[in-house]
C-alpha cells in the first residue's frame, strides 16, 4: 500500500474497507451472498445467510463503510484526481483485464468498466449512504428475525442493483490498484488467451511451433487458382437459396482448412515468423522452378491484394491477424458453410458490404500467404522491414 500514500486519507479509507471486504471472498461469492439475503430461496433446503447469523453480521458490518466511504470520496470532498486517474482503464486495459481477471463486471456499461467513478456518481444520484445504511440495517433485523417480506422486492429493487453494480465496481478498484492483476505483465501466453474464444480447433504442438506447415498443406491440396476457383463456389452456393453444395465433405474439409490458415495467421503474427521453408512442388502450373514462366503466371492470380502488400504479405498477415478480425470471419465462414448445405438458407439477406468485404478478405488471405510461402527468406534486417513497414 506504500505506493498510494498520495491519496488522500478519506480515499485510504476506501481503499482498506474494499480490501477488507474482499480479504476472504471474490465478488462473485459476495453477490451471491447478496442475492441469498435479500431474496432468500423458498425451501427447506436452501444455505441462505439467514441461516447463518454471524456470518451475514460479517458481511453487513463490512458492506456499510463500502457506501460511507465511497460517498464521500466521490461526492462530498474535492476529487482525488491521482486516484480517479488510478482506478480508470483504457480500452486496451479492460481488453486485458477480460482475460486476466477471475471475475468481469456484467452489470456496469462500457463507459463505468473504464472510470468506476461514474458507478458511484450514479448509484448515489437519487440516494446517499445514510439511506442505504437504513434500509441494510431493517433487512439485516428482518433476516436475523426471520421475518424478511418476500412481496418486497420491488420496493428494495433499486438498493439491490445499485449495491450490485457499487460490488462490481470496488472490485475494479480492488484489482487495479491493491492485487494490481490488470497491471499484470504480458507473457507470450497472453494473447493466445485473448484468440482462445475465437479458434475451435487446437494445433499440435508441430504446427504450433512452425505454423507455415499448415499453409505448405493447404497448397499441397491445391495452387492458388484452385483454391480461388473454390471460395467462388462456395460463395455462389451460400447465397444461393435454391442450390446447395453436393460435394459437402469437400468443403467441409475446405473450412476446417481455412480455420486453420487463420489459426496460423494469428501465431504467425504472434510470434513474428518469417517462412524459411520449401514450397510445395505443386504450388505452380508445372514443376519449373521459381523463376519460371510458370511462376510469374501464379503471381499473375494474385490480383486482391494491393501492390504494397504484394511486395510485403507479412505487413498484411500482421494488420489482419488480430482476435476481432479473425472471430469476425470465423463466424462469417460458419454462416456460409451452412446456408451453403441447404437450399432454405442463404446469406443474401445479410449486409451486402460485409458480404462482399469478407469474401474479398479470404482472397486476399490466400494470396498473401501465397506470396508470403513463394518469396525469398528474408534476412534479419528485411524481417523488421516486413514487420515494422508503415
Amino acid at each position: 500500500m506504500k505506493e498510494h500514500l498520495n491519496f488522500k486519507k478519506e480515499t485510504m479509507a476506501l481503499i482498506d474497507a474494499i480490501e477488507s471486504f474482499f480479504a476472504t471472498n471474490g465478488v462473485d461469492y459476495h453477490l451471491n451472498f447478496l442475492k441469498n439475503w435479500l431474496n432468500p430461496p423458498g425451501n427447506e433446503f436452501d444455505f441462505s445467510p439467514q441461516k447463518h447469523p454471524a456470518q451475514l453480521l460479517v458481511f453487513y458490518e463490512k458492506l456499510v463503510p463500502l457506501f460511507d466511504y465511497s460517498d464521500l470520496v466521490f461526492n462530498h470532498i474535492e476529487t482525488d484526481t491521482e486516484f480517479v486517474e488510478a482506478i480508470s482503464a483504457d480500452d486496451c486495459g479492460v481488453e486485458r483485464e477480460m482475460v486476466l481477471l477471475e471475475y468481469c463486471p456484467k452489470l456496469l456499461s462500457s463507459g463505468e468498466v473504464k472510470n468506476p467513478k461514474l458507478t458511484f456518481l450514479d448509484i448515489f444520484l437519487f440516494f446517499q449512504s445514510d439511506t442505504y445504511k437504513v434500509m441494510y440495517k431493517e433487512w439485516l433485523l428482518a433476516a436475523l428475525e426471520n421475518k424478511l417480506d418476500l412481496d418486497w422486492d420491488q420496493y428494495i429493487f433499486p438498493f439491490y442493483e445499485n449495491t450490485k453494480k457499487m460490488l462490481e465496481a470496488c472490485w475494479l478498484i480492488h484489482e487495479r490498484i491493491i492485487t494490481r492483476n490488470s497491471f499484470k505483465s504480458i507473457d507470450r501466453y497472453y494473447h493466445m488467451a485473448i484468440f482462445e474464444s475465437t479458434s475451435p480447433l487446437a494445433f499440435e504442438q508441430e504446427l504450433f511451433n512452425d505454423p507455415f506447415k499448415v499453409i505448405e498443406f493447404f497448397f499441397s491440396l491445391d495452387n492458388l487458382s484452385g483454391h480461388k476457383a473454390y471460395l467462388k463456389n462456395w460463395y455462389r452456393a451460400a447465397l444461393a437459396e435454391e442450390k446447395c453444395l453436393s460435394d459437402v465433405a469437400d468443403y467441409f474439409f475446405l473450412y476446417n482448412q481455412f480455420i486453420k490458415l487463420l489459426n496460423a495467421g494469428f501465431l504467425i503474427t504472434a510470434k513474428n515468423l518469417t517462412y524459411q521453408g520449401t514450397p510445395p512442388k505443386n504450388l505452380f502450373a508445372t514443376d519449373q522452378s521459381k523463376n519460371g514462366d510458370s511462376y510469374q503466371k501464379s503471381l499473375c492470380e494474385v490480383n486482391t491484394l494491393s501492390a504494397v502488400h504484394i511486395e510485403n504479405p507479412y505487413l498484411f498477415v500482421s494488420s489482419f491477424f488480430i482476435p476481432k478480425k479473425i472471430k469476425r470471419l470465423r463466424l462469417g465462414l460458419l454462416e456460409w458453410l451452412y446456408a451453403a448445405f441447404s437450399t432454405k438458407s442463404s446469406i443474401k439477406l445479410l449486409d451486402k458490404e460485409f458480404l462482399f468485404e469478407q469474401y474479398e478478405s479470404m482472397l486476399m488471405i490466400v494470396e498473401a500467404f501465397f506470396v508470403m510461402i513463394t518469396h525469398p527468406p528474408l534476412d534479419e534486417i528485411d524481417e523488421r522491414n516486413y514487420y515494422y513497414a508503415e
